[in-house]
């Protein structure tokens, strides 16, 4: 019997090795300007009403406390990344079964092969109409909508290679407990964040006191510290949030996630099908 591996086996480390070398030259190289291309697979059908949209800066649930409007990393966060929105009305329905059907999903059957049960355990399945393309070396974290959640359902994330992958990914919610949950059309169901591959290439991480390593830095967070006591101890706290005004909508931080326009820049050669 040969011991030679079978020609897939071949294609694929070296394919394996191929992108093993460029991660070894991305470690060498700065990385380029970040760029989103959504590429569209289907527009009609179960496509159609698929959205992206740059993550908006309120939410719901903060517009009915608006003081958290005055935390900058909460409302920047709520910006970063592009949200994907629902295309229908979802209703999904789990008996605490772990086979794909112990999941119900009531959606219109354009979208049944967009959004049903595929995995099994409560998990409904998202599958949108794009393969997402970034600069080399660029990976997407697909997330739940950041600050936002839903009552006994969470999101599955993960980190997709979209520099180099020539497939797509689905979106997926796990209910926790058996029950009802639903996903309105126009919700945001993934926000989308790009981060470098090479985050952890050569990476270190150590705990010091902060006095031993920036004095000054320990010196100014003192500071701050007994200012924000003393702010917060005041009866009047509208100085210092970030809304000032209902209707103001300019008033709050905006992070420049640009928009996602159709275009036909990338549109390939007539014949070319690749």
């Amino acid at each position: 019997m040969s011991t030679e591996p079978d020609p897939r086996t071949q294609e694929l480390e070296a394919r394996v090795a191929e992108l093993e070398r460029e991660v070894d030259e991305l470690r060498q190289q700065a990385l380029p300007t970040f760029r989103l291309k959504a590429l569209r697979t289907v527009e009609a059908g179960w496509g159609e009403g698929w959205k992206l949209r740059p993550g908006p800066p309120r939410r719901h649930w903060m517009d009915q406390d608006p003081h958290s409007y005055q935390c900058l990393p909460l409302v920047m966060a709520n910006q970063w990344g592009w949200q994907m929105l629902c295309p229908t009305d979802v209703q999904v329905t789990w008996d605490g079964g772990q086979r794909p059907e112990s999941l119900q999903v009531l959606v219109d059957p354009k979208h049944h092969l967009s959004v049903r049960s595929h995995f099994g355990s409560g998990i409904v399945t998202f599958s949108p109409p794009w393969l997402f393309r970034t600069p080399r070396g660029w990976d997407l974290m697909v997330k739940g909508p950041t600050n936002r959640w839903k009552a006994n359902c969470a999101p599955l994330e993960g980190i997709i290679e979209t520099w180099w992958l020539n497939y797509t990914f689905t979106m997926n919610w796990k209910l926790i407990e058996p029950g009802t949950v639903t996903f309105a059309a126009g919700e945001s169901v993934a926000q989308l964040v790009p981060v470098p591959h090479a985050t952890f290439d050569a990476s270190t991480a150590f705990e010091a006191p902060i006095m031993h390593v920036e004095p000054e830095a320990g010196t100014e967070l003192l500071r701050w510290r007994t200012e924000r006591r003393r702010v917060a101890a005041t009866p009047a706290r509208t100085h210092k949030m970030y809304r000032k005004a209902e209707g103001i909508e300019e008033h709050l931080l905006r992070v420049p996630v640009p928009p996602v326009n159709w275009t036909t820049e990338f549109s390939p050669p007539r014949g070319d099908t690749t």
